[in-house]
């Protein structure tokens, strides 16, 4: 239902023309001022209008007026009657019955209230009984009310922007919602709090994690371009995709540990130090969706389907080429320009 504000004009005017809720705004004004600051706190600045009994008016709180005589005399029944008559036909002009807010003294909220009855309108009546002195102390209050709705509002908000930003749980996703988070860390609860704290520590477990595994890879790289039969090893290796796959033909693996210990031994190592990479991206893709039913636990969503933390590798891990022996994995800007030999790194293999 719209709502419609009705406000009392005030004797302290400005001289020059004016937009009206400037018009009637003043340090002589501090009820009007307080209504005025808590409509605008409410949004409703195009759809509240100044009642004046001069010539009647009904203005728009944006409209430009000029200064007009002030009415000295008090108002008669008759006065009062008639401008009552002539709101109700401005409230009629809608096409539906707006919910009208009176922000007015009794020289027009009790004729227009009985109009208001009569035809059917909703309507509410602010600071009613209040004194003159004592109705902007419940508009402060009324206008820390709003406040805090739209403080409640832009926490929703914000939960809702970081949901958003946990949908695919990878670790680069990972960081951006902890820079969106770190942006307003005041409006968040002390669990979720705590649980992007958990997200950050595993953040950069994972990029130290990550930085192990590559060191760990290259070093495997060059022992296996350093050996005359790398190639034999490569072709054996290419075959599985785990560590724990190098055992599956015990005899096969003791054949090439035999051959190959030391190249052996440091793919081994390099596969120990992927595994913990891959747990870390495990741990943060678990974290990620706690974070995301601890910001909905009181509103259900429909958001798009999770994207898995890891992907099937469907291709051969490694690749060589005996032509030129040079390796299509070879990761840029490591300082290794001697490698023939290169395999993916878990990062590359893993969302």
């Amino acid at each position: 239902m719209k709502r419609i504000a009705l406000v009392t004009s005030s004797k302290a005017r400005k001289e020059k023309p004016t937009v009206a809720k400037k018009f009637y705004s003043g340090s002589y004004n501090r009820w009007v001022n307080k209504v005025i600051e808590y409509l605008e706190a409410k949004s409703m600045e195009d759809s509240s209008f100044f009642l004046s009994f001069h010539q009647e008016r009904i203005i728009p709180f944006n409209e430009v007026i000029e200064k007009y005589p002030v009415h000295k005399k008090t108002h008669t029944a008759a006065a009062k009657r008639s401008f009552a008559l002539k709101i109700l036909d401005f409230l009629l002009r809608f096409k539906e019955k707006p919910f009208v807010e009176l922000h007015t003294g009794k020289d027009i909220s009790v004729p227009l209230v009985k109009l208001l009855d009569e035809y059917g309108f909703s309507y509410k009546i602010y600071a009613q009984s209040v004194p003159l002195g004592l109705k902007p102390r419940v508009y402060e209050e009324l206008i820390e009310k709003e406040q805090q709705k739209h403080r409640a509002k832009e926490i929703k908000r914000g939960h809702l922007r970081l949901v958003h930003s946990l949908e695919y749980q990878t670790p680069a996703q990972a960081k951006l919602a902890v820079e969106q988070f770190e942006n307003n860390p005041a409006i968040y609860e002390g669990e979720i709090e705590s649980t992007f704290e958990e997200l950050k520590a595993y953040i950069n477990k994972h990029y130290n994690r990550s930085k192990d595994m590559r060191k760990a890879r290259n070093e495997f790289e060059k022992a296996l371009n350093a050996h005359p039969d790398g190639e034999e090893l490569l072709e054996f290796i290419n075959k599985i995709s785990t560590l724990q796959g190098l055992y599956a033909d015990i005899p096969e693996y003791e054949y090439f540990n035999r051959k190959f210990s030391k190249e052996l031994a440091k793919y081994e190592y390099y596969k120990i130090k992927e595994s913990y990479v891959v747990r870390a991206e495990y741990r943060i893709h678990e974290i990620m969706s706690r974070l995301s039913i601890l910001l909905l636990k009181k509103k259900t969503l429909r958001t798009k389907p999770v994207m898995k933390a890891s992907a099937k590798q469907t291709k051969p891990l490694f690749k060589s080429k005996k032509t030129t022996k040079v390796s299509e994995n070879i990761l840029e800007n490591e300082g290794n320009t001697t490698v023939k030999y290169g395999i993916p790194s878990a990062g590359e293999r893993v969302s």
